[in-house]
């Protein structure tokens, strides 16, 4: 045969050595082309239509760069996968074509359908027509010439009102129940010493639903203004063996999951919400630590004591109610004890001092509102409450952070190892921007300052205590992401030098780890299984899926919640939360929503420079937007398939030109028209 002859051969191995090639990212357009990211290279490499026919926007791919020297211009041609951008498996929804069935994948960047073969184990359900399937790619174009998938399961139906989450928790292989409920769970350290405080007024401090009750306070002051802050902490470890299955299996989870309007917890209900849960009037084991806090406002670790103990909370706070009660002096909803105000009171006055001590001598952080998704009871979002942290919420926070830092500094000493909750400051790749940065806004440093605990808080503090947020915004840009790690090391933005969380047993097994680390040494035992390096990488992995699952409901419903503003044309105040490449993020801050506002919606002026590096839009020199800026916005586009949210502003300065919305959605409209056909 010709293509067998050892020259030609030959000759196709020297053409083939001689092609440049390059890897990169697959990305896709609305227009059918795509574009070869190449990392490495900070470029991009135009895909035809026809090449992108065959492979998946999110792919890596080897690609044949050419050179058009007439246009002088490079294109890539896709050659061979490294990796596809549908992995082991992937979510999407039954459509049938042709009456063959088809999926299409749960993806915003993916717009292809492929054929689809049921290879479910139960095929006594049919499959309709946007039902959600758990499928896993057999075929792929550029390898095989075809895309083709197999369905694992089917998730849920078409119609499902739990939608949002059942398919988000699937989506990344999350559980969607808790752990089943045994008859019958044991007290295993009846033998243990338990000091008997049922008599100490603690008090929790809650939202109004809540059940898994893990904290409770109590408290005391000395006579030179210092404070004595009794924590009891809920006590799964006394009820789960640590070779027990149930102890892998939170180690597996390792936090219970919170997403809007509903939960998942990583222990039983029947101990997550009853046995371990600090209910009032309940008599339930506790660990207890005792933090002790200077006239200053400092802790100091040193004194710190644990005990275990029993305790019975006497009363369950709302965070509403005691805020109404300490700011405004409101009895209508709460009116508590002689003995529960004083604890309140004195909460109180330890709080402000903590508060003080941290914005004047390490740093605080901004006062950002929670919002609370509440359902129907069918399911269905109703709205959106906005809850700010009003003083019973500062309370808690305030307490739990000085129990923490307690029990870093007590883990350290005795142990040097648990599980540390660390953040290192700046990212040393950024930090010389970070530098610059704040000299540009009058704060001289150096990297050597920015290294320490202190040279790093005093930075943040000037960022905070600036006329707007821009600052403070920027320079986060540059810090490193907070890590858990199994020896102590520092928390630059809490500005302490160990901080290890052992106050939420019931929601994170890291907290459960640290509660026998606590135990081994105050009851002097054989120190149990210490951390290792596989168990945080459980605990790092699930917490980065946890919280992609809760963005991912999020945008669901938010999708959903807003669609009737875009014909209402209703007016938003939105704070510019990022500037990237291709537009603007704006924080929409009558619900959360995130909305996206494309370059080619901000303005009709189309000479606007987006410098995403110093998070601003400028106009011959002059600013426009910066990053924290308040403006006001609207919707003008919602994908519910995508859940993507599209705006644009309804004023701008600097007498600039809003876009004509209505011409070029129309525009838009009519290429995808066109696309389809």
């Amino acid at each position: 045969m010709l293509f067998d002859n050892p020259a030609l051969q030959t000759l196709k191995k020297v053409f083939d050595a001689e092609k440049v090639k390059k890897e990169g990212i697959v990305r896709g357009t609305e227009r059918g082309f795509g574009f070869l990211e190449v990392a490495e290279e900070k470029t991009s490499y135009f895909i035809a239509p026809f090449a992108m026919k065959n492979v998946l926007s999110g792919d890596r791919v080897v690609a044949v760069i050419t050179e058009d020297k007439e246009k002088g211009k490079s294109q890539a041609e896709p050659e061979s996968l490294v990796e596809a951008a549908l992995k082991d498996k992937f979510v999407g929804r039954i459509a049938f074509v042709n009456n063959k069935m088809h999926v299409v994948p749960d993806s915003p960047s993916i717009k292809q359908s492929f054929i689809c073969d049921d290879h479910r184990r139960d095929k006594s359900e049919k499959l309709h027509e946007g039902d959600w399937i758990l499928c896993h790619l057999t075929k792929h174009a550029l390898t095989d010439g075809y895309f083709r998938a197999e369905i694992l399961e089917e998730i849920t139906t078409s119609g499902d009102p739990t939608t949002p989450w059942t398919v988000s928790l699937r989506a990344l292989d999350l559980p969607v129940a808790p752990p089943p409920s045994d008859d019958t769970y044991p007290f295993l350290e009846e033998s243990f010493p338990r000091e008997d405080m049922t008599s100490l007024p603690f008090v929790t401090i809650d939202s109004e639903k809540t059940e898994d009750m893990d904290d409770a306070l109590y408290i005391e002051r000395g006579e030179d203004g210092s404070f004595k802050l009794w924590v009891a902490i809920a006590d799964p470890t006394g009820y789960i063996d640590e070779n027990s299955k149930l102890d892998d299996e939170a180690a597996h989870r390792a936090f219970s999951i919170y997403l809007p309007g509903r939960n998942i917890p990583m222990l039983p209900r029947e101990l997550s919400d009853n046995l371990c849960s600090l209910r009032e009037g309940e008599v339930r084991a506790a660990l207890v630590g005792t933090i002790y806090i200077n006239a200053k406002g400092e802790i100091e670790t040193e004194r710190t004591e644990y005990r275990l103990a029993t305790i019975k909370s006497q009363g369950k706070l709302i965070y509403n109610y005691v805020s109404d009660f300490l700011e405004n002096g409101d009895t209508s909803n709460f009116n508590p004890s002689e003995e529960v105000h004083k604890v309140l009171l004195l909460l109180k006055e330890m709080t402000d001092l903590r508060y003080n001590y941290r914005s004047t001598e390490l740093a605080s952080f901004r006062n950002r509102p929670d919002y609370e998704f509440v359902l129907t009871e069918e399911g269905a979002l109703d709205h959106i409450a906005v809850n700010y942290r009003r003083i019973a919420n500062q309370i808690v926070e305030e307490s739990m952070i000085a129990a923490n830092v307690a029990c870093g500094s007590f883990l350290a000493k005795h142990l040097n190892t648990g599980i540390f909750n660390t953040h290192m400051g700046f990212d040393d790749d950024y930090i010389d921007d970070a530098i610059e940065m704040l000299a540009n806004n009058g704060f001289k440093t150096t990297v050597e300052e920015l290294h320490t605990i202190k040279g790093f808080c005093a930075a943040r503090r000037f960022a905070i205590n600036q006329p707007k947020s821009y600052l403070d915004n920027m320079i986060r840009k540059y810090q490193e992401y907070s890590q858990m790690k199994i020896n102590p090391a520092p928390h630059f933005a809490l500005g302490v030098e160990n901080y290890a969380t052992w106050t939420s047993p019931i929601r994170k097994y890291g907290d459960m780890i640290n509660h026998r680390l606590i135990k081994s040494v105050i009851c002097d035992q054989e120190h149990p299984r210490m951390p290792d390096e596989d168990t945080l990488a459980t605990m790092n992995l699930a917490r980065r899926t946890n919280r992609m699952a809760e963005r991912s409901v999020r945008d669901w419903l938010y999708a959903d919640y807003l669609s009737d503003d875009v014909n209402k044309k209703t007016v938003f105040t939105g704070e510019l939360f990022d500037v990237v490449r291709g537009g603007l993020r704006v924080l929409l801050q009558e619900n959360g929503a995130f909305i996206f506002i494309p370059i080619s919606l901000v303005s009709a002026e189309r000479d606007l420079d987006f410098d995403f590096s110093k998070g601003r839009v400028t106009f011959n020199g002059e600013t426009v937007f910066e990053l924290g800026d308040i403006i006001k916005v609207r919707l003008v586009q919602i994908d519910k398939i995508n859940r993507s949210i599209v705006g644009t502003p309804v004023e701008l300065p600097l007498n600039l030109p809003l876009p004509n919305i209505e011409e070029m959605m129309q525009r838009r409209a009519e290429q995808k028209a066109a696309m389809r056909r």
